[in-house]
């Protein structure tokens, strides 16, 4: 499949995810089930990686829709086995539900492409834009830049002070908490600098991809009207 349409394809996964219903979800999870079943891609390891990562991210969803959504059951049949579960409770996993397969596709997407496949692609699919004034050319070599930095950045095991868990003792929560993100930020804006030093007259070399065949403009489309009749559910 070209990266253009394989692109396009994870933007109307997620944009159908966004306010997914029951059967939306189930259909975007049985999408990712044959993606790992089907495809010689391996991307579920990163995107556990990722699920790690955002897990207080996910609990942070949780209690934010328990807190601010009445107490009222979404399911009417009081005789329903789920009919005690807070509304607030389930919004907030069908919410945490839908970013957990956008996570899994974005995974997939990347490991899927190659970095310089997916540059191409996002140049052209970024070309009408030129016609308002955007220079897509300096756009993609930030967005390469940028890439390159984060994967090598993730890569990277930080090197811990040793003074640094003895600093906050004896202090109060948020007196240590701030410490550890001033620290986060120092570390972060000092390796930018020694990265950008050390890719001074360094050249990105990209082609530029043929247009897609017309046919598989079909799989974008027949994906969104798979969306849409699972929500008639």
């Amino acid at each position: 499949m070209h990266p253009v349409i394989r692109i396009i394809c994870f933007l109307v996964f997620v944009a159908s995810l966004s306010r997914a219903n029951a059967g939306q979800l189930f259909l975007g999870l049985g999408l990712i089930f044959l993606l790992f079943f089907s495809s010689t891609t391996h991307f579920f390891q990163q995107a556990f990686v990722m699920l790690l990562r955002l897990r207080w991210f996910f609990l942070s969803i949780l209690v934010l829709y328990f807190w601010m959504t009445p107490d009222t059951s979404l399911l009417t049949d009081s005789s329903n086995l789920f009919s005690f579960i807070p509304a607030g409770i389930i919004s907030g996993l069908e919410r945490i539900f839908s970013l957990v397969l956008v996570v899994l596709g974005v995974s997939y997407l990347l490991a899927s492409l190659k970095q310089e496949q997916l540059i191409a692609a996002i140049y052209w699919l970024v070309s009408p834009f030129v016609y308002l004034g955007l220079e897509r050319d300096k756009m993609v070599l930030r967005l390469a830049m940028g890439m390159e930095a984060v994967g090598r950045l993730s890569r990277m095991a930080r090197v811990k002070d040793e003074n640094e868990n003895r600093v906050g003792e004896g202090k109060n929560f948020c007196h240590n908490f701030y410490y550890k993100i001033t620290r986060s930020m120092q570390y972060y804006y000092q390796y930018a600098l020694s990265s950008a030093k050390e890719d001074i007259g360094k050249e990105y070399v990209f082609d530029c991809l043929n247009p897609p065949v017309f046919w598989q403009w079909g799989f974008p489309l027949g994906l969104y009207l798979l969306f849409v009749l699972a929500g008639k559910i």
